[in-house]
């Protein structure tokens, strides 16, 4: 039965993928990567990890929330970098250059991560973390939206903003519909064959719910030289939004004790920092991506020992 069901999402996860993907490379057109990846995709792949994270909050289980929110982080800058790395490598026989102006992603990538490490410091998440945390989410998109507004830029056409909007629009409710029922039966299919809970929490889980955002990032630089770009800007924009505003949201309903999740926190600044500094000069390349593999499983086998 859960096999089956499986069967039924993922092909559902490929057409949400699909549509994400042909609504951002029509928003690319006239946005620029960074509004159409960093800004407008970051949000619809978050989507449903900021669902879950308000629902659990608001039901009182603020270390389920936690683990939503920045349990991706780990997966994605490791792991989903370096597949998307190998993979533009394989299909164009070049590294991954980054196309546009990625500065403003990388600076509020490194202060997000900065920004976790004064919380852990802390200790806690509660409202005195959860103000600067959307603070510095609230300024990245009014950074990134101002940037936009002056640059000089062609009109789109009516036609494509109503194409664009639709692809977008079917491919979120897509997403959010089906995301949640499929990694719970990944994680139910799991337990049947006794696998970890860790081990379930730190790769299973993440894996399938970073799933969508993996097969677009694919999907994107399968048609495109640029595609590759692309789907960088949407991993960072993502993850800085589920370093910030969903932690905030933990905080806002709960009174947070970081202590229990200190193992994942500390992992997601390890996994933030590797981004930091590979996606630096704007290049990613065929041995930086395998390291970047590797470095997911060693990440994952350290917090378990630790």
């Amino acid at each position: 039965m859960i096999v089956g069901n499986l069967l039924i999402i993922f092909p559902i996860l490929v057409l949400s993928a699909e549509l994400i993907a042909r609504g951002a490379e029509k928003l690319e057109e006239f946005m620029g990567q960074g509004m159409a990846g960093g800004i407008i995709m970051g949000l619809l792949t978050a989507l449903p990890e900021t669902i879950f994270v308000i629902i659990a909050s608001i039901r009182g289980e603020p270390y389920i929330a936690l683990g939503s929110a920045i349990g991706g982080n780990v997966m994605l800058f490791t792991f989903g970098v370096g597949l998307l790395g190998i993979y533009n490598f394989l299909r164009w026989k070049k590294n991954l250059v980054i196309a546009e102006d990625y500065s403003v992603e990388h600076r509020f990538l490194i202060a997000s991560t900065l920004l976790l490490l004064i919380v852990l410091i802390y200790g806690s998440l509660d409202i005195y973390t959860s103000i600067p945390l959307l603070s510095l989410y609230g300024y990245y998109t009014y950074y990134r939206v101002r940037k936009f507004v002056k640059e000089d830029r062609e009109e789109p056409e009516t036609e494509e903003i109503i194409k664009a909007t639709l692809y977008l629009v079917m491919g979120a409710f897509l997403l959010i519909l089906f995301s949640e029922p499929f990694i719970g039966d990944v994680a139910e299919l799991s337990s049947y064959f006794h696998i970890p809970s860790i081990w379930l929490a730190l790769i299973l889980t993440p894996l399938a719910g970073e799933l969508e955002e993996t097969i677009t990032a694919i999907r994107l630089t399968t048609t495109s030289e640029r595609g590759g770009s692309l789907a960088i800007f949407d991993f960072v924009g993502s993850k800085i939004q589920n370093a910030t505003v969903l932690l905030a949201i933990v905080g806002l309903f709960n009174n947070v004790s970081l202590q229990p999740g200190m193992s994942e926190i500390v992992a997601t600044l390890i996994a933030n920092t590797f981004a930091i500094f590979i996606l630096m000069d704007k290049n990613l390349g065929l041995k930086e991506s395998i390291m970047l593999l590797f470095v997911y499983f060693l990440v994952a086998y350290f917090t378990l020992v630790f």
